[in-house]
């Protein structure tokens, strides 16, 4: 039996109805070729698995290719379609489609219903259509990893600033948060979508948990640090964002073990072991003056590190750390350096260390390895400027969106204790609002290299962003 059908680059102008009589075919390729229509016999096709039909002149798909629901990919780009095909939109699901290629055609609205239609989709490439407005339902698909926009004229310039910069996790939690949402899945009947939105309030929950948590982003103070990031560092850990949180109370509800265990947690997931990226914290009143971000031999980084009382070099504390994890290892008969040992390979060979230390000289973090002693915070902390450093600027940001928006989640900016569930018993959540205040890092000449947060940082869902202009 037949299972692959290759037929691309042929300037074929209609495939032969027969076609649909292959019902083993699993691949079939007529791109490049000259169609403007496809046989309804297709839809005969129920094995099915990859169809490309990209590079023609289609315009529609015949509705009976909800029969084709074995398909996991679907690439029907640099056609002319105007609308999104509707056997897509209706009452099938398409259990096993992940990736749809839909760039390059003259798409102008999207159905919300894609959301339940689609259910394990992980690519949707929309770039290069006329798509003004992006429902929220999409961004629903919990699958979806990649959601490709460039080149569409997006009515929300926040979203359309997110798509330029393709931040692929953001531009799907904007959509999320702040996508138009429709319970019919249609836009043809507004005003029925809007009386039942008042009624069911399919919509009603995101809105309701927009108000409820907010970051209060506070512009650049002259009382607060600059970071200033010297060249040396190029060459260790080029990147650095940092950012002021404001007004914490780590002495409720056990916030600080709570704060610190989250760092940890982001560190072994999202930081990748920290070989992606390392995040730091710091009580901001042990900090004097500016911040220096700067990269020095082993032998002459002079620290005070983290649960230490001594004065180290950073090669003496890598010595020392090395026969702790050895020893430790040995003794619980283990393959692998536990806790903050499992890092040491970061280090192994480097002839220049990263540090940052502010205006007094003090060292006050050693990326990826450890912070100062004397700069760590405590119940006590009201302010605690943040840094995060890698390889990546744009990871770097998303690190710290992640940081921001699970500490919001915990409630350190919450002045009153908060119940275990987190809610005030009556099923309404506990509002929750953190302020951030940003910081700007600059080169050795004063350059700017980085603003955090920028007015596209902070995207989560469910959660507003409001600008303080003082």
């Amino acid at each position: 039996a037949i299972t692959a059908g290759v037929l691309n680059a042929n300037q074929l102008s209609k495939l032969p109805p027969d076609l649909g009589k292959l019902r083993k075919l699993k691949f079939l390729d007529v791109s490049s070729n000259v169609l403007e229509e496809l046989p309804v016999e297709l839809s005969d096709l129920g094995e099915l698995q990859s169809f490309n039909v990209s590079n023609n002149r289609l315009t529609a798909f015949p509705d009976e290719f909800s029969k084709l629901t074995r398909l996991i990919v679907f690439n029907f780009s640099r056609n002319k379609l105007e609308e999104f095909p509707s056997f897509l939109a209706g009452e099938t699901r398409f259990e096993q489609l992940t990736e749809l290629v839909a760039n390059s055609n003259n798409i102008e609205t999207l159905p919300g219903k894609l959301s339940n239609t689609l259910p394990s989709l992980k690519l949707l490439d929309l770039a290069g259509n006329s798509v003004k407005q992006v429902p929220g339902e999409i961004g629903d698909i919990s699958k979806l990893k990649e959601l490709l926009l460039k080149d569409n004229p997006l009515s929300d310039k926040r979203l359309k600033k997110l798509v330029e910069q393709c931040h692929y996790k953001q531009v799907l939690e904007y959509v999320k948060g702040h996508g138009p949402r429709d319970s019919k899945g249609t836009a043809q009947d507004k005003s029925g979508a809007s009386k039942k939105g008042k009624k069911k309030g399919a919509s009603a929950p995101v809105d309701i948990q927009e108000v409820q948590n907010a970051f209060e982003v506070l512009q650049l103070s002259s009382q607060s640090p600059v970071v200033i990031v010297s060249d040396a560092v190029q060459e260790v850990r080029p990147y650095i964002v940092c950012c002021i949180i404001r007004n914490v109370y780590l002495d409720r509800d056990n916030r600080l073990r709570k704060f610190l265990t989250l760092q940890n947690k982001l560190h072994d997931t999202i930081c990748v072991k920290r070989s992606e990226a390392t995040i730091a914290t710091h009580d901001l009143a042990k900090i004097t003056g500016n911040v220096y971000y700067d990269a020095i031999e082993p032998d002459k980084l002079k620290l005070t590190p983290l649960g230490r009382k001594q004065e180290v070099s950073g090669k003496e504390l890598y010595r020392q750390m090395t026969e702790e994890a050895d020893a430790m290892r040995k003794e619980k008969k283990r393959s692998t350096y536990p806790g903050i040992y499992k890092y040491l390979y970061l280090l192994k060979d480097k002839t220049l260390y990263p540090f940052l230390r502010d205006e007094s000289k003090l060292v006050i973090s050693f990326p990826p390895m450890t912070n100062s002693d004397g700069t760590r915070i405590s119940e006590e902390t009201r302010n605690v400027f943040a840094e995060v450093t890698g390889n990546n600027l744009p990871f770097c940001k998303k690190v710290m969106d992640a940081l921001l928006a699970e500490s919001l989640q915990l409630g350190l900016g919450n002045e009153e204790a908060l119940s275990e569930a987190g809610s005030t018993g009556d099923g309404g959540a506990t509002t929750h609002r953190l302020q951030v205040e940003k910081v700007k890092v600059v080169d050795k000449d004063g350059n700017l290299r980085v603003v955090y947060p920028s007015k596209t940082d902070l995207v989560c869902p469910g959660v507003v962003v409001e600008q303080r202009s003082e």
